[in-house]
């Protein structure tokens, strides 16, 4: 019998510009939607991510 590796947890990217530097960088969705604090890449400068992606997407499967 053959072991096969579940990738159970696939991991989400939202891009997010830095309000320091502008420059966009991915960060995991999970933490854009819990608003935890992201940092920069580039300039290294800690930020919290905006509100029109704080929201996680909603839905339904009801007919």
């Amino acid at each position: 019998m053959q072991n096969i590796k579940k990738n159970t947890q696939k991991s989400f990217l939202v891009a997010i510009e830095c309000p320091k530097c502008a420059k966009q960088s991915e960060h995991s969705a999970a933490r854009v939607n819990k608003k935890k604090t992201l940092i920069c890449p580039f300039c290294n400068a800690l930020f919290l991510p905006p509100e029109t992606h704080s929201r996680p997407a909603v839905f339904s499967l009801k007919k």
